[in-house]
């Protein structure tokens, strides 16, 4: 389901009081979701002055601005998102929200002119007098070797790196650090210290699993398993040549920026996305080196859902993330999204055959069949990195979903069970003790019956274990771990913040017997309890909490469509959306059977979750989408 579609029409939808945009005159966004759930006095104000005619009256003061927000009052009256005050209105300015009866896709549109100066990109706009970007903090010698450039304004100067060689040396695909011309404090409202994050990166070891920083929750700024955007594309990391996003929604501006800010507005930038977008479609054209490609579905049940990125270096290497959050500030601000951040995998020996590099968890052959099933030309050059990359570090299991009939165990479920009934090492005689934790940010349909599905097949691939009995044994519990009503309402962003979370009340009004399988968000350990979560995670937990024997970090949620349903007349696996997940496994992760969970345990895998979860309470309703109309 669409995280951008309202069930209900235009006269069904009570008006509702916009919440006024913490970023006012700052604000960069071109987004009509974001016009229409906040408000933005200066834009207003100019509309209630506007005579319908002519040029925009822009005060002075903002006139460093003018042509943002030219686009921003542009997109705010088209979409019909603002009613300007007239005489006799009662100076009382009222939202036409209640007119939208279907949200409009992300409209980000980053058209400039084209400067001088390649400082400046088309993520960012902001103002002219803000000072320029001065350096956070002191380099490392390795940082040195890493950082490149620095932009040398309005100079005829060649570009020269850290080292002293100029850009062309490196050769004619070189593109140069672009140091950015405005800081990113103004704009961004956590920004931590730079040149940091491979210290931290290796500090995350043996998971390198990290959770999205908290805006509106310090406590969450300085954790060490705490991650910004900005922090991905972090310079101590490696230089970066370029990178594939592949995504669900993408909010191009907001994407610009985090390249802009890290230096990277020239680096080539290739998109897959879901979720259509009109600005994304003729960037390449503002944007040479930006490239982005809609993937069409089979099915309107089924999502482009992946979020991955691959990240390749100057030095040819690369980084793989997997993650639960789109491309867009929402995401990244007041939700909790998870992300394993994969070690650096370095170039192979020009001798290599494309297959050496092998990790125990053949990584890079999932990688490549999931890349490879897109069957697209414009994927080929990151296929080609990731042939020529050393893999063998790796210790996560990469499970993925294509759209399909599947008759092997590569796709979905039956993924996650050929792997559990491999290495899972929860005691055969213990195994229906040991409850699932499902949690997820939306709850497919699965009929009038949970065991048509749900506590079928679903549970019966996510619970299997090494050495299994053949013979029938009790079914584990299923503990299924959603946000209820209550949990979104005492969130940071009020009942907004259940945007996230798409379960419709018609989905729900079929499966009533579902709310005895629910717990609530409950997130203290890790500061998130207010932070509704989009991430989308599975595990098997001990009798005492203690321990656990697998985690699974993915972006799908407990549905059909992105594990898959089991043709019973020829067995095959149909799944309809594309979702990536990792699997983290003790044998391979730490050399042990399960993860230690206890505080103060070594090696202890962090969730961002309370455990045990908490039940519903009897009279608690799961969150509905159906609210935010």
């Amino acid at each position: 389901m669409s995280k951008r579609i309202s069930p209900m029409s235009a006269d069904e939808r009570p008006k509702r009081v916009k919440k006024e945009c913490n970023y006012g005159e700052k604000c960069f966004r071109m987004n009509p979701v974001h016009f229409r759930e906040f408000s933005h006095r200066h834009l207003e104000s100019i509309l209630d002055a506007y005579s319908g005619c002519g040029e925009y009256p822009i005060p002075e003061h903002l006139s460093s601005q003018r042509h943002m927000i030219k686009e921003q009052l542009e997109v705010i009256v088209e979409k019909k998102l603002y009613e300007p005050v007239t005489e006799g209105s009662g100076g009382a300015s009222t939202s036409k929200d209640d007119l939208q009866s279907k949200t409009e896709t992300q409209s980000t549109r980053i058209t400039s002119k084209e400067s001088s100066s390649k400082q400046l990109t088309s993520g960012m706009r902001g103002n002219e007098n803000i000072s320029r970007a001065k350096d956070d903090g002191k380099l490392s010698k390795g940082d040195e070797k890493n950082l490149k450039v620095k932009s040398r304004e309005n100079s005829g100067s060649p570009t020269v790196n850290m080292e002293g060689k100029s850009a062309n040396q490196k050769g004619t695909d070189y593109r140069p650090v672009v140091q950015p011309t405005r800081r990113p404090e103004n704009f961004l409202k956590v920004v931590l210290p730079r040149g940091n994050m491979a210290a931290k990166h290796a500090a995350s070891a043996p998971y390198h699993i990290f959770y999205t920083t908290i805006s509106d929750a310090k406590e969450t700024h300085n954790q060490p398993y705490s991650i910004t955007f900005l922090e991905i594309l972090d310079h101590s990391l490696g230089e970066l040549k370029c990178s594939l996003q592949i995504n669900f929604m993408v909010e191009l501006g907001w994407l610009l920026a985090q390249y802009y800010f890290a230096g990277y507005s020239e680096k080539r930038l290739t998109i897959l996305y879901g979720e259509d977008a009109p600005e994304l479609k003729n960037i390449n054209k503002k944007k040479p080196h930006v490239d982005a490609h809609h993937v069409n579905m089979a099915t309107p049940f089924g999502k482009h859902h992946t979020k991955m990125m691959i990240l390749c270096y100057e030095d040819g290497s690369l980084r793989v993330v997997v993650s639960t959050a789109n491309l867009y500030l929402d995401d990244w601000e007041n939700r909790t999204q998870g992300l394993w951040f994969s070690p650096r995998c370095p170039e192979l020996p020009a001798d290599a055959m494309p297959f050496d590099g092998e990790s125990p968890t053949s990584f890079k052959k999932c990688l490549l069949r999931y890349l490879n099933h897109y069957q697209m030309p414009q994927l080929a050059h990151y296929v080609e990195r990731v042939k020529r990359c050393d893999f063998s570090h790796i210790n996560v299991f990469l499970v993925a979903s294509a759209p399909g009939s599947h008759f092997d165990m590569d796709w979905g479920m039956t993924r996650v069970g050929a792997l559990l009934r491999q290495h899972c090492c929860i005691p055969p005689a213990e195994n229906s003790k040991w409850p699932l934790l499902a949690q997820a940010s939306s709850i497919g349909s699965y009929g009038n019956d949970p065991k048509l599905w749900l506590t079928g097949d679903f549970l019966h691939h996510f619970t299997k274990i090494k050495n299994q009995p053949q013979m029938l044994s009790a079914p584990a519990e299923l503990k299924i771990i959603y946000p209820s009503l209550e949990n979104v309402q005492r969130s940071l962003d009020g009942l907004l913040g259940g945007g996230c979370l798409p379960y419709a009340a018609a989905a729900h009004a079929k499966q009533p017997w579902l709310n005895s399988f629910l717990y609530q968000w409950r997130a203290t350990c890790s500061g998130r309890d207010r932070a509704m979560p989009h991430i989308k995670s599975y595990m098997r937990t001990s009798p005492d909490n203690k321990m656990a024997a697998y985690y699974l970090l993915t972006s799908g949620n407990v549905s059909k469509a992105a594990w898959g349903s089991i043709n019973k007349g020829n067995s095959a696996l149909r799944i309809m959306s594309y979702e990536a997940g990792v699997l983290l496994l003790p044998r391979f992760v730490m050399n042990e059977d399960l993860f230690p969970l206890s505080d103060g345990a070594k090696n202890r895998l962090i969730v961002p979750y309370d455990i045990p979860p908490t039940k519903y309470a009897s009279d608690m309703s799961p969150w509905l989408f159906d609210y935010l109309s």
